[in-house]
């Protein structure tokens, strides 16, 4: 059982990393605003759960992971600037990103944004995208929640590998599994093999979802909605909403094709 101190504001993490704020707190981890006191500047933190920082081998995942993931540089991509073990605490320390999440915005919007909007974020999330599958790295878990609109305009990708350290059949994945059904791709409900495929499906969907205020399929549980996609196509863009430009609505439909 992990017996690590409890987390609060002005613990030292690895001697260096001061606990500040707590940001955000989802079913994996608790995300710390945090200050580095060896340079001086506020870093996020990413704190596991006990119960998962208590598995060995999903130590290692995390720790690989966020080892192959801090070799990505790109503007709209998270800075992984390093891993910490204090006492049985595992936490990755990343680019302190000021802003909200894709998700929040969303809801702030009433679900729905311009065109012109959508193609500025989902131009910097393809170009996020390419420069990982370029070095061999898949998402997996593209969603809303996991973009970030930062206040000084950048558009950012963040948590690359975290899913591929949860996909793994020893591991719970019901809640990860209730919060991403909607951007799954049909090979990730059938089980096979993902690629770079999986995350343009995915961006697709949020794209979709962020053009017509709802994502390509909806169903009455997390089962049934996973199952639409392999059972029928998303209907187009024009029968939901006016004003999506052709070759948008184009773009969107081929990433989910």
């Amino acid at each position: 059982m992990n017996d690590a101190p409890p987390l609060a504001p002005g613990r030292l993490l690895g001697g260096r990393y001061r606990l500040d704020a707590l940001l955000a707190r989802g079913g994996m981890a608790e995300v710390w605003e945090a200050t580095d006191q060896v340079l001086g500047r506020a870093v996020a933190v990413k704190i596991l759960h006990p119960h998962l920082a208590d598995d060995e081998s999903f130590r290692a995942r995390f720790r690989s992971e966020a080892v192959a993931v801090a070799r990505l540089v790109h503007p709209s991509i998270v800075a992984i600037y390093d891993t910490c073990n204090d006492d049985g605490t595992e936490a990755i320390v990343m680019e302190l990103v000021r802003g909200r999440t894709l998700r929040q915005f969303l809801d702030e919007r009433g679900g729905r944004l311009d065109p012109v909007e959508v193609v500025h974020i989902g131009a910097d999330v393809a170009a996020a995208l390419t420069c990982a599958h370029r070095a061999g790295i898949v998402h997996r878990d593209m969603k809303p929640a996991n973009i970030l609109l930062s206040d000084d305009g950048r558009v950012l990708v963040t948590d690359f590998g975290i899913a591929k350290v949860l996909d793994q059949p020893d591991m719970t994945q019901t809640s990860t599994l209730l919060g991403t059904v909607k951007y799954l791709a049909p090979e990730q409900v059938e089980g096979a093999p993902v690629d770079a495929r999986t995350d343009v499906y995915a961006l697709g969907a949020v794209l979709y979802e962020a053009l017509c205020g709802s994502p390509p399929f909806v169903g009455d549980n997390p089962a049934a909605l996973a199952l639409l996609r392999l059972q029928q196509d998303p209907a187009p863009l024009a029968d939901r909403v006016r004003g999506v430009p052709p070759e948008l609505d184009q773009t969107v439909r081929r990433a989910l094709a």
